[in-house]
């Protein structure tokens, strides 16, 4: 089963690496890896797509839109919550995930009771981080974070608050990646190594008009993977480098 990164979640279940958990008052359970947290960041849609190689395109799996999603870039992870998911558009996903229309605003006011939608990308499974100006009045800032799960290719797509720089946004994620995966105890050829240094020492890149900015991370772990190469602490907290980084 592919890893979608927007599930329902009750208070109460097992802490794990792989998917958010939640306190009794529908908080998200910050762990020993988030360090500093820049938050919330105001989302309004989320939605998650899937390559489909029959089709030899991306299709939707996932979606909420018309809803405020606060999400939180951590030492360790881009995360979400939105307790109020079946306002606006709904939430429409896969397996036991609710359906919701204007018509069940009842019967999804009971279901969602201590409940929420939430997710989390961890940075050592980050392949691709994009990001889109808003350009023009009707223009949008969204956030794009590409992973792979299974043999898959999908994305988490993010629409964000229009006062959000996604620009800086995706800049800032790139730089806690590259942090990560300095502190992480996951070992790196010389090529791999070089390959972070290079992305870093880049710095911003510019999006062209019509097109998403990308940077694009030289390796990654599929989703839901990676806990036995965690650092011991965030990567502020650690002095040491990974050896395979230069210092």
């Amino acid at each position: 089963m592919v890893y979608s990164p927007l599930t329902v979640t009750e208070p109460g279940e097992p802490e794990s690496f792989a998917y958010p958990s939640l306190t009794q008052d529908l908080k998200l359970v910050w762990d020993g890896l988030d360090g500093d947290i820049i938050g919330p960041i105001h989302a309004s849609a989320a939605s998650v797509h899937l390559y489909d190689n029959n089709r030899s395109q991306f299709r939707k799996i996932a979606s909420v839109e018309d809803v405020r999603i606060d999400c939180y870039v951590t030492e360790s992870r881009f995360a979400m919550i939105c307790e109020k998911y079946d306002k606006g558009g709904g939430w429409i996903g896969g397996g036991a995930a609710l359906v919701l229309n204007a018509g069940s605003k009842i019967l999804a006011a009971n279901r969602r009771r201590g409940k929420a939608l939430t997710g989390h990308l961890r940075y050592a499974w980050l392949r691709q981080i994009l990001f889109q100006r808003k350009e023009g009045f009707l223009g949008i800032e969204a956030l794009r974070l590409v992973y792979k799960s299974e043999s898959a290719n999908m994305f988490l797509q993010l629409t964000l608050d229009k006062s959000t720089d996604s620009a800086a946004l995706a800049h800032e994620l790139m730089e806690r990646t590259v942090a990560y995966r300095k502190a992480d105890t996951d070992p790196f050829e010389a090529d791999e190594a070089e390959a972070f240094e290079r992305l870093l020492g880049a710095g911003r890149v510019v999006q062209e008009k019509g097109t998403m900015g990308k940077y694009e991370l030289p390796t990654s772990w599929p989703a839901g993977s990676a806990a036995q190469y965690a650092p011991p602490a965030p990567p502020s907290k650690i002095t040491k480098k990974n050896p395979g980084f230069n210092d």
